[in-house]
């Protein structure tokens, strides 16, 4: 058995060979906007969920564990993957953007053919492009995670909605491939569109409208989400904002349908992918 463990900005997941898969929100990039640092409780937590994951994946044959853009930007980052390695015995490898990309590309689930992986997480956004599905042609992070934007706009949707166009702009032209939608957030928003009172990871995975997403906008707005979408409520603070982004994503780049995909860069690292080092 092998396992795999993400440390994002937001939440600590988990992922198994024998199916078995967690997920804890953790919230590591609380405040780094300001501070520059990781949140203090957001390490707690995050420590605690990793002691925790560390125990599950004690018989594996390997583990791999990755952290992302809150612990490569934070200015305690290093001492941060020490404090890890202490408490829980894990070792934390810490992926570059490119590198990040790269996962997000081979581990998502999407069309044959030409294609757009876009991974939206706490700390920041990836577009990769592939002609072929395989062979990256463009690639692209910038730091518009979830958590980044509800730091920065602290509870203002206008202010977000109005502000969002020209952060996704920074990604410039981007190929007119299919467009495939991962990460937490994503596959959230997917569920709440789908109305699913059970979380279906097969279901997510689907093909949804961009006039469909534009009709939910107002109940992904909406302060009143978890009582209409129970399955939003742990992400109840961070899904209007990857809701906002991802809106914004899908006019720039001119779709009219997107995927969403509920595999990722766990999968891509549990399947044995290792991406290149840059």
């Amino acid at each position: 058995m092998r396992a795999a463990i993400d440390i994002g900005s937001n939440s600590v997941r988990l992922a198994m060979t024998d199916g078995s898969v967690r997920s804890e929100i953790t919230q590591l990039a609380f405040g780094i906007e300001r501070t520059g640092k990781l949140d203090p409780d957001g390490i707690r937590k995050t420590i605690a969920v990793l002691a925790e994951y560390a125990k599950l994946v004690r018989d594996a044959q390997s583990v791999s564990a990755f952290a992302t853009e809150a612990v490569r930007r934070a200015a305690d980052g290093g001492e941060f993957c020490a404090s890890v390695k202490e408490r829980t015995g894990l070792d934390v490898t810490v992926l570059s953007p490119i590198q990040e990309a790269y996962l997000a590309l081979n581990g998502a689930v999407k069309p044959k053919g030409a294609v757009t992986v876009c991974d939206l997480g706490g700390g920041s956004m990836e577009l990769i492009s592939s002609a072929d599905g395989i062979t990256p042609s463009y690639v692209k992070s910038l730091p518009l995670g979830v958590v980044v934007l509800k730091n920065k706009f602290n509870g203002d949707y206008r202010k977000a909605i109005d502000a969002a166009p020209s952060l996704v702009a920074e990604f410039g032209d981007v190929p007119p491939y299919p467009l495939v939608l991962s990460g937490g957030s994503a596959c959230t928003i997917a569920a709440a569109m789908l109305n699913l009172k059970v979380y279906d990871k097969n279901a997510v995975s689907t093909k949804f409208t961009a006039s469909g997403l534009d009709g939910y906008m107002p109940m992904l707005l909406d302060r009143k989400l978890p009582v209409f979408r129970p399955l939003c409520a742990k992400r109840a603070d961070t899904v209007p904002y990857g809701a906002i982004i991802l809106q914004a994503l899908v006019n720039h780049v001119g779709a009219t349908e997107f995927y969403v995909s509920n595999a990722g860069n766990l999968d891509a690292v549990l399947d044995g992918y290792m991406p290149p080092n840059v």
